[in-house]
């Protein structure tokens, strides 16, 4: 009985504050006495429905109270001040449709139906207790009036279809979704929220409800807690257990003042629970604190989402200067360990002629072509699994079997010279490069902070850079070691001996073809 009675109470009070705020904003001075008796009529009601019906007794020991008793002290209380603010009403939708007052009559005309609801209420209860009734004050008292009626329902359901579409471009607010059965609740909500500056939608159910929420964003849920299909206890289970609603807001409304049942909610992770009818002043606020929470709780996904993003961007330049093994590691520990790999074949690769190039041509031409070869390059390492290891001017610089295992790093570097021989012809630069190939241990590592680099030391390291210096263009050269690795699957020749600076005597060969696998 108490639920039922204040949906209408809670209309004509909600109802009756938008019109004391449009009298008051558009100066409709000769509306505001009544306007403000119509709330005080409606809290009035509301009150006595408080006290009769939320008493110790009732709550402790409901199977003692008498409930004929009960109906009748409901009717005999809520009856004159019903029937006062029905006169009222009326009045005030006959006045406002006398004088065209068109922004007035919409909501008069919901207070009005409000309060007739109100009153049939309390003449079903006191059916139940043989009481007799006369006939009710009618709505509106004459055919111009029915008229005036029909046309401003009219005028509400065209201005809200107007509103709905409109209401997208409302940027001030938030997206709310509003879930009661009672069609009068549902309109209410839709009226106040979204003069608040706020996008509304409305459903009837709980599984609707979780459809529309799955289907679209919103920033909070208005969620009523009695309702047929699935009610609120069920539905804000459901939104508390799916990833995308896991974290919107709820805000449960009912009219039961049920302890338990807010407790249970405020535990499932509801944000807050108003009972109806609701100030308007506190669901404002509630609203906005609700929002304000899910904004920030957005801004802090969001920048979280960023920093992944940053670190993932971070990811990909490092790996763009180190190879993923040392990036895994650098991710990891903060640091990279040289290490000595005992078994790896370094490969120069260098422009004949470079510097002199670069002293008869444009800057952009220079660079441009250049940046087509290390291209090239790059690809071709990749191809053969070779580690790039830096750029030095016009030196391309590359080893094979120290971070990934080969079977053979020097057929590998072989073939890639080879292949890099052949692409450098196809530059319009019409440039020759020389490539040379040692093979032996290296230390391995990176150095620097602000800028890394994965570099390698030792003798092998400048054994290799010496082959290449003294290789002849358009070839590969390798050491008398590199040499013994591939000999059994290439052909070609001892070219010459060198005399290699702390090393003395080196006798270099020279590839023609190598075997593919």
């Amino acid at each position: 009985m108490r639920h039922e009675l204040r949906t209408p109470l809670n209309a004509i009070i909600g109802y009756g504050e938008m019109l004391q705020e449009d009298a008051l904003d558009y100066g409709l001075t000769e509306y505001q006495e009544s306007i403000n008796q119509v709330v005080d009529y409606g809290k009035e009601l509301n009150a006595m429905v408080q006290d009769l019906l939320t008493t110790p007794d009732i709550r402790e020991n409901p199977d003692a109270v008498d409930v004929s008793a009960l109906r009748g002290s409901v009717v005999e209380r809520l009856t004159p001040t019903a029937e006062s603010l029905m006169a009222l009403s009326t009045r005030l939708v006959l006045k406002a449709g006398d004088e065209d007052q068109t922004l007035m009559t919409s909501n008069l005309e919901r207070v009005h139906t409000s309060a007739k609801k109100l009153l049939d209420m309390v003449r079903q209860i006191s059916r139940h207790q043989g009481y007799q009734w006369g006939d009710l004050p009618s709505a509106v008292g004459s055919a111009k009036a029915l008229d005036m009626v029909q046309q401003y329902q009219n005028y509400v359901a065209t201005q809200k279809s107007l509103d709905t579409g409109l209401h997208q471009n409302r940027m001030t607010g938030g997206r709310i979704l509003v879930v009661d059965d009672n069609e009068m609740n549902r309109s209410l909500l839709f009226d106040q929220l979204y003069r608040q500056g706020h996008v509304v939608e409305v459903v009837d159910n709980g599984v609707e409800a979780i459809e529309r929420l799955r289907a679209k964003d919103f920033d909070v849920v208005l969620l009523d807690v009695m309702m047929p299909v699935m009610d609120g206890i069920q539905t804000l289970g459901i939104l508390k257990s799916e990833p995308k609603t896991r974290d919107l807001p709820v805000i449960m409304l009912s009219a039961v003042d049920d302890m338990d049942k807010v407790v249970h909610c405020i535990e499932m992770g509801a944000e807050e629970y108003l009972p109806k009818p609701f100030e308007r002043v506190l669901l404002k606020a509630r609203i906005g604190a609700a929002l304000e929470k899910k904004r920030l709780r957005d801004r802090e996904r969001m920048y979280l989402e960023q920093i992944q993003l940053e670190k993932k961007h971070s990811d990909e330049l490092l790996r763009v200067i180190l190879p993923e093994e040392i990036v895994k590691e650098l991710r990891d520990t903060n640091a990279v360990a040289p290490r000595r790999y005992e078994e790896v074949a370094v490969m120069f690769c260098d422009i004949v002629g470079f510097t002199p190039y670069c002293e008869a041509n444009q800057p952009e031409k220079v660079v441009s072509y250049l940046q087509d070869l290390v291209e090239g390059y790059e690809e071709l390492a990749s191809k053969y699994k070779l580690e790039k290891i830096k750029t030095i001017g016009d030196s391309f610089m590359a080893a094979a079997g120290l971070l990934i295992p080969l079977e053979n790093p020097v057929a590998n570097c072989v073939r890639c010279g080879l292949d890099m021989i052949g692409i450098t012809a196809q530059i319009a630069a019409h440039w020759q490069v020389r490539v040379g190939v040692h093979v032996g241990p290296v230390i391995a590592g990176v150095v620097g902070r602000k800028k890394y680099l994965f570099d390698l030391w030792g003798d092998t390291v400048n054994t290799a850079a010496r082959v290449e210096s003294y290789g002849q263009p358009g070839t590969v050269h390798l050491s008398r070691e590199a040499w013994g690795r591939i000999a059994h699957m290439a052909t070609g020749q001892s070219v010459r001996n060198v005399e290699i600076k702390g090393k003395g005597q080196m006798e270099l060969y020279q590839v023609d073809q190598i075997q593919f696998p």
